[in-house]
């Protein structure tokens, strides 16, 4: 038993739903009738797509593969970031216990110590600068508002 479909082909769309570019692609691949050319859609589709499922299946174990080699040099990083907390805990103590102008280092390690804290200082504040004159910015006012 046949089923016969009606299939419309709509000349305003955009795309494969053109009939003369259904058309085109039944006379390039030498295809008589438009059931033809639905089937040989099909075929090709169902082909991409199982290339497609493929090649993520592919992606996915080499990303698994790279997950396991990266995986010591996760834990070696994590290790040192536990390390330089617990050094920067104790370098945090020594500065409590003997203020930091009294701190028992060598001029030549505190000098980029002390100029990174003015650094850091100067970018702090300003950040803060930017953030108050954007919040007048934003309130629609300035200095004299």
């Amino acid at each position: 038993m046949r089923i016969r479909k009606t299939v419309t082909l709509d000349s305003s769309l955009e795309g494969f739903a053109n009939p003369e570019d259904v058309q085109k692609y039944m006379d390039q691949n030498d295809l008589k009738t438009l059931s033809a050319a639905l089937k040989s859609l099909m075929d090709e589709h169902h082909q991409l797509s199982q290339q497609v499922m493929q090649k993520q299946q592919l992606v996915h174990e080499i990303v698994q593969e790279v997950m396991k080699q990266l995986k010591p040099t996760t834990k070696k990083v994590m290790m040192t970031d536990r390390n330089m907390v617990v050094l920067l805990k104790l370098f945090d103590g020594v500065v409590v216990q003997n203020g930091w102008d009294n701190l028992p280092i060598p001029d030549d390690t505190m000098k980029p110590t002390t100029v990174a804290r003015r650094i850091v200082s100067d970018q702090i504040k300003t950040e803060y600068i930017r953030r108050q004159t954007n919040q007048v910015h934003h309130r629609g006012g300035g200095a004299d508002a």
